[in-house]
């Protein structure tokens, strides 16, 4: 059977700039084709429909999708819909974070640098997970190969191509569950193997689906990760800021502890804890957001400010 398509708009609260999303964070399976971003959906009961997106900015307020899939019905369209609006953060808290530029010269360059561009979140915790697992003690550039490869061994294709080559949606943790250790390691992924090996398995043996964790909150979901052997504080509430946009604590890895130390702490080697009650008082419930600018293309907005860091942004590999 043929799949069907039908396009939808989706609507932001002011002007967008789509050239962030589509030059930043390319994490499989995101794929950029032209001007467009290519994205399978995960969608129903037991996240088995899959829906493949094609996004492109259609006017300075609008961004328009195209669907294909083999079950485009109401449900799905509108579950498609409010996927793509949380991924790409449609509700993106710009007017909270302006107000804390104007006595913060370190995030206004970052604010001005970016402009009205907004990032891309995961889909899912579970696909979350995997990213972070993938991004331990490694260079972050290394992630994009590590998720593709994971993507395409043990996803499931789509019908959509981009440069001949064939779209696949990321794997359920069933999938993942079931591939051996040397399968994984082939990945090029090391020794992380067996942490995404533990990962897929346990939500594989509680029923995981997106679908039915997509409502339980931050607060529910942060417990439950941490009894995933191997999963601690740090991978359990970057991976929810990553999937719900907030609800975690904002992350403090030796990225964020250089950009912190050197820009705001005078300390190019500051201690974490100190790092982390720095972004809590400072910034409180949008410390990640903050994050999310000040981490991203670091080395090249901080120039503007006659200085430099100690650490390279891997945001446009």
């Amino acid at each position: 059977m043929s799949p069907e398509t039908t396009a939808i708009d989706l609507d932001l609260d002011r002007h967008v700039d789509f050239a962030h999303a589509l030059q930043t964070y390319m994490i499989y399976p995101w794929v950029r084709d032209g001007d467009e971003l290519v994205r399978p959906m995960r969608t129903g009961p037991g996240d088995a429909t899959i829906t493949t997106t094609r996004i492109r900015q259609s006017g300075p307020t609008t961004l328009r999708a195209t669907l294909t899939g083999q079950d485009l019905t109401a449900e799905t369209i509108a579950d498609v819909r409010t996927m793509l609006s949380r991924c790409l953060q449609l509700d993106y808290p710009y007017d909270a974070v302006e107000a804390l530029t104007q006595d913060d010269p370190v995030l206004a360059a970052a604010v001005a640098h970016r402009g009205l561009g907004r990032g891309k979140l995961y889909p899912d915790i579970f696909e979350a997970l995997c990213g972070v697992v993938c991004a331990q003690k490694s260079n972050f550039n290394r992630i994009y190969a590590m998720m593709r490869n994971l993507g395409t061994a043990f996803g499931e294709p789509t019908s959509e191509t981009v440069d001949d080559t064939t779209i696949y949606a990321f794997p359920t943790p069933t999938r993942l569950a079931a591939a051996s250790d040397e399968q994984l390691r082939e990945c090029k992924v090391g020794y992380r193997a067996k942490g995404l090996a533990a990962v897929a398995s346990t939500l594989a043996e509680a029923g995981y689906s997106w679908h039915e964790w997509r409502d339980r909150g931050p607060a529910e979901v942060i417990p439950e990760l941490l009894t995933i052997k191997g999963v601690g504080p740090y991978t359990a509430n970057l991976a929810v800021n990553l999937s719900f946009g907030t609800g975690g604590a904002a992350h403090v890895d030796t990225y964020v502890i250089d950009v912190i130390g050197r820009l705001y702490l005078d300390n190019p080697n500051p201690a974490p804890e100190r790092v982390a009650e720095f972004i809590d008082q400072r910034w409180g419930e949008l410390g990640e957001t903050v994050l999310d600018y000040l981490t991203t293309d670091t080395d090249t907005w901080v120039a503007e400010l006659g200085t430099q860091v100690g650490v390279k942004s891997g945001a446009r590999a």
